[in-house]
């Protein structure tokens, strides 16, 4: 199971892509339906469940909004 945090635009995930891997979680931008589900243009990342509170709390401390998020198989 994979875990989508999703944002309003490329320049987002790829600010937060590298903020997660400067701190040590990996993840890999998405265009999956559920991003399109939540927000038509919107991009996401695609991270581990079990580090996705850690990822988030990173990204609000460094301003990067996050639009929502979903769990995909």
């Amino acid at each position: 199971m994979k875990y989508i945090i999703i944002l309003s635009s490329i320049t987002y995930a790829l600010k937060a892509q590298e903020l997660l891997k400067n701190n040590g979680i990996y993840a890999n931008i998405t265009r999956s339906k559920n991003v399109r589900a939540v927000r038509g243009c919107g991009y996401g990342l695609s991270l581990n469940p079990a580090l996705a509170d850690n990822a988030k709390n990173l990204m609000a401390g460094a301003g990067i909004p996050i639009v929502g998020s979903a769990e995909e198989k």
